[in-house]
């Protein structure tokens, strides 16, 4: 089902678990109706089914939540799939409570076929249900390895409930492979989780865990385990979740009776005894009864009843785990082949199009105009998985800003966008803060609302952008080189379900090539800077920034045959700082260069022209070519110059020709051609000099123009 508003509903729906308690679902159905009436848009059957199932899931109406489950899956249509699996996983989850994981594994069956259609948010809950399976089979290294796929799935998705949730369970498989230190710091770290999110039911676990494991060493403080239990009692009394409140009762009475505390194991079995149902959970029942007789046998009372007793739980033990390890036989050899083939399925569907992908990190590396290629980037693209907006973002760790550089739509080149990575809170943030792939189907607020600051998102809307389509599905994929982040890439859709699981590989794969890409554009950009630099060092004086002497050679050559042919005006002058000599004397060297500096800008800024040409010809002289200007041009700039050294007031006491700093200037503005009796720069700059010669000769501070 591709329609707009039901993306939204779905949206919202599948992170119900984010909405703790009665009252958060009463939130989502409040979401859900909200959008109903925005829209216009009746309720599909499909959504108030399934929220009629969680309903009694949640109020741990179990038996009834099983029917409305399987009633709301009758209801469904091929279009609906994400949401089909999503109740398989849910459903999955009470027959493992209940022990019945032949059906449990028929569900995660399907659920596991089609997990490559998911985006992460729903990927990590299904993995953090399936390590909860390998828990209660005792099969531990393979709950470890499913959760911490689920932290994984839950970190890109930014689901801090089900990121703690995976934690737990990895902490409780290594509490039971004995690796307790480790157990025990994973579980604080989903108890702060939980206690930074004020989510009591994973207070609650984090507790019960944690009483578990400290149960099992030897000489942990038995007041701290005890603690831990009562804690956990104390939270689950607030909270529906009678399954996780029953097996915390039983250990915390298989605890006190371990340790002699009989009077209230006793009290606490007595409790148990109305709770417990032996035919709904046989693995709680019989931790129970070995309790329950281990303190009857203490108190030396009906010796045959607890003979019989002890009997009949060691029989049903050795039934359960028979039974157990065929299942656990048959559900490990099921399900890896099933991941094995949902892996090469995903392989396949990559290796199809890896070709493509590296086709377009080459042309990427190679284009020498990354902004004009990326409407044909965009057009590729599109050959591999479909995309209305494609862009390529740039991060500065310096700045912390993201550049949103080069973004293409099917409109077009986006508007350019920069946004700064300590200051905001978006998807793209999210991506290069946590170096971490965000791969969302169903774009609504609820699915941002982990990623974007619902304020920050009405003023400058990072994902959804003005007079653009509305987006449904997005991969953001760091670009990370030698363990720097350079930036993100992008890809965008405006229906929902877009991307699936190798869409995303092919995106990251493409993420590494564009990183290479970027850092040979930055070397190449070093290369052309070196370049221009030694260029510059090698044309120009450094001291002044002018034209050094040698490249007169090269430039009047050019110049004079040009005036020649074109029968156009050439001016040569030579300026002389009148007694620099004495300045430099009486103030030293290194006054004497900052006043050549303050000349030589003092000569770009009157002969400011793109014809004029400027060369410091030695010492304290100079030599300025203008091209193609009139005598009364060039003669302006000349006064203008000599009035703004005049304005500078650059004091010379020692001078014989002024107060103040002067220059003595001699030139000549020629008009060439073919007939003229000077062809030569040589010829120019000799007369040039004569009357440069005949300035100083009547006093100098002064210029003469022929």
């Amino acid at each position: 089902m591709s329609d707009k508003v039901y993306s939204q509903l779905m949206g919202i729906v599948t992170r119900v678990q984010n909405y703790p308690g009665l009252d958060g679902l009463e939130q989502i159905k409040s979401k859900v109706d909200l959008i109903c009436q925005e829209n216009n848009y009746p309720c599909p059957k499909s959504i108030e089914l399934f929220l009629n199932a969680y309903t009694f899931d949640r109020e741990d109406k179990l038996k009834s939540a099983v029917v409305a489950y399987n009633l709301c899956l009758s209801s469904l249509i091929d279009d609906e799939l994400p949401l089909r699996i999503y109740i398989n996983a849910l459903l999955a989850s009470i027959y493992i409570d209940a022990e019945n994981y032949t059906t449990a594994y028929i569900l995660y069956k399907e659920v596991l076929e089609n997990i490559h259609l998911l985006d992460d948010n729903i990927r990590s809950l299904i993995y953090c249900n399936i390590s909860d399976m390998y828990l209660c089979l005792d099969q531990y290294e393979q709950a470890i390895e499913y959760a911490k796929q689920g932290v994984t799935a839950a970190k890109n998705s930014n689901n801090l409930q089900n990121k703690a949730i995976s934690l737990l369970n990895i902490g409780y498989a290594y509490g039971h492979l004995s690796q307790f230190k480790k157990a025990i710091s994973i579980i604080h770290r989903a108890k702060n989780i939980a206690k930074k999110n004020h989510s009591s039911r994973i207070m609650a676990l984090s507790y019960g865990y944690l009483a578990q494991i400290l149960a099992k060493q030897p000489n942990a403080s038995q007041e701290l385990v005890i603690e831990y239990f009562k804690k956990a009692e104390a939270l689950y009394t607030d909270i529906h979740d009678k399954h996780n409140q029953l097996e915390n009762c039983i250990f915390f009475a298989q605890y006190l009776e371990s340790i002699n505390h009989n009077d209230d194991a006793l009290l606490l079995c007595k409790q148990i005894e109305k709770k417990l149902q032996s035919a709904n959970n046989y693995g709680f029942y019989s931790v129970y009864a070995n309790v329950q007789a281990n303190l009857i046998e203490k108190q030396q009372q009906w010796p045959q009843l607890i003979a019989h007793q002890k009997l009949h739980i060691q029989k049903a033990e050795k039934t359960l785990d028979a039974l157990k390890q065929q299942q656990n036989k048959a559900l490990i050899k099921n399900v890896d082949v099933i991941e094995d083939n949902q892996q090469q399925q995903v392989l396949s569907d990559m290796q199809e199009h890896m070709g493509a992908i590296t086709e377009i990190g080459q042309y990427i590396a190679t284009t020498p105009d990354l902004t004009a290629s990326l409407t044909e980037i965009l057009a590729k693209i599109n050959t591999i998985l479909p995309t209305f907006e494609f862009g390529i973002a740039l991060y500065d760790k310096e700045t912390h800003d993201l550049d949103y550089r080069y973004f293409v739509d099917t409109n077009g080149l986006v508007p350019l966008l920069t946004i700064n990575c300590q200051q905001h809170k978006t998807v793209g943030t999210y991506v290069i803060k946590n170096r971490a792939t965000v791969h969302l189907n169903t774009v609504t607020d609820d699915a941002l609302a982990p990623f974007v600051d619902n304020e920050q998102r009405k003023k400058n809307d990072m994902v959804v952008r003005k007079n653009s389509p509305a987006v449904h599905s997005i991969i953001l994929t760091p670009i990370i080189l030698k363990d720097d982040v350079l930036g993100l890439l992008s890809v965008q859709h405006h229906n929902a379900n877009q991307y699936h699981e190798h869409h995303r590989h092919l995106i990251e794969h493409l993420a590494s090539f564009i990183a290479v890409s970027l850092e040979n554009q930055k070397q190449r950009q070093r290369l052309e800077d070196a370049n221009k630099a030694l260029e510059q060092l090698s044309t120009t004086e450094p001291l002044t920034g002018l034209y050094n002497r040698y490249q007169l050679d090269k430039i009047t050559p050019k110049l004079v045959d040009q005036a020649l042919k074109e029968n156009t005006n050439i001016a040569v002058l030579m300026l002389d700082l009148d007694d620099y000599k004495t300045y430099n004397d009486t103030y030293g060297h290194i006054a004497g260069d900052n006043i050549l500096k303050v000349i030589s800008q003092l000569m770009k800024n009157a002969f400011s022209d793109s014809n004029d040409y400027l060369f410091r010809y030695g010492g304290d002289e100079f030599l300025i070519i203008s091209f193609d200007q009139t005598s009364d041009a060039v003669e302006t700039k000349i006064r203008s110059l000599r009035d703004s050294l005049h304005q500078a007031n650059v004091q010379n006491p020692k001078s014989r020709y002024s107060d103040r700093l002067s220059l003595s200037i001699g030139g000549i503005n020629a008009q060439l051609n073919q007939a003229s009796s000077i062809e030569s720069f040589s010829q120019l700059s000799q007369i040039a000099d004569k009357q440069l010669y005949k300035v100083k000769k009547a006093g100098r501070n002064n210029y003469l123009l022929i």
